[in-house]
């Protein structure tokens, strides 16, 4: 190599060396596979979990219409812990809508009648107060949806929950008689017709399947007060517990085996979490689940 070659080599060498750790220094650092925040105001912490997912706009493009789906399945109060804390889907509908959300919607199938939870859990004043669109579930619009399960293959669906461009699944952290405990997963019976007793018969197995067939594109995980016993419908405040917690997650299992390490049981010994894990559905170890945790 010629004396000059050899300079102009070095010098292009050196400046890559200098340059390539600026350019590293921009790049922005991913988002984590999940974030668990605490505080005092569960509508800010939820904002602040929300933007250390990588913000609304990672997951609600412009023009979307967007399913809101908590937990108000019964007659009870916010303090009572057992519906999804309207302050928490207060943050994800003004960030949904803030993103360019074309629409909003809140929808569950109650247990109680549904005018009556609507009202006492907050979440209808809330959404009426944003202008979100409050529906109820209408059994003339059920069409049947393979969740191509091993135990779950084809049941009523309703078509709202299918006709959306995106799907984000908000459920309260709870005690559950039949289940040992509610998550995201288990919520997800929020969106089926149809006789869904008949699902208590290896209940494990047929939630995996319906959370493995149905596509969450975000889960939040409201643990601001949970129950610790008697759920999943509640009614004393000694059995509620403050965590003041939101979680924050792209996958489902993973959303719930962080909520029920919070809860003081290990994920394993749940049986809708060790079917998901069978399934190849994401990590039960809360340990190696990446996690960014904060204080907002």
């Amino acid at each position: 190599m010629k004396r000059r070659d050899f300079f102009k080599t070095t010098l292009a060498a050196s400046t890559a060396l200098s340059i390539a750790p600026m350019l590293r220094g921009n790049t922005p650092a991913p988002a984590p596979a999940a974030v668990i925040g605490g505080g005092n105001d569960p509508h800010a912490v939820t904002l602040a979990v929300i933007a250390a997912m990588g913000g609304m706009k990672k997951f609600v493009s412009k023009g979307d219409v967007v399913m809101l789906k908590p937990n108000i399945g019964w007659n009870r109060r916010v303090e009572q812990a057992a519906c999804t804390n309207p302050e928490v889907l207060r943050a994800l509908a003004e960030s949904a809508l803030n993103a360019g959300a074309k629409k909003v919607i809140v929808m569950d199938r109650p247990c109680h009648k549904p005018e009556d939870t609507y009202l006492r859990s907050g979440i209808g004043p809330m959404a009426r107060e944003l202008g979100l669109e409050l529906r109820h579930t209408d059994d003339n619009r059920l069409v049947l949806h393979d969740f191509k399960g091993k135990y779950l293959e084809k049941w009523p669906v309703y078509r709202d929950f299918l006709e959306v461009d995106k799907f984000i699944n908000v459920p309260i952290l709870k005690h559950h008689g039949s289940a040992e405990l509610t998550i995201a997963m288990k919520n997800l019976y929020g969106i089926l017709g149809g006789r869904r007793g008949k699902l208590h018969r290896n209940m494990g197995g047929n939630i995996a399947d319906l959370a493995n067939g149905f596509t969450s594109h975000l889960v939040v995980v409201d643990a601001w007060r949970i129950l610790l016993r008697n759920g999943p419908v509640g009614g004393r405040l000694s059995d509620v517990a403050v965590k003041k917690t939101v979680i924050a997650s792209t996958n489902i299992l993973e959303a719930d085996v962080l909520a029920a390490d919070l809860f003081g049981r290990v994920p394993a010994e749940i049986p809708f979490i060790s079917a998901g894990k069978e399934l190849g559905m994401g990590r039960i170890d809360p340990a190696a689940i990446p996690v960014k945790r904060l204080t907002a």
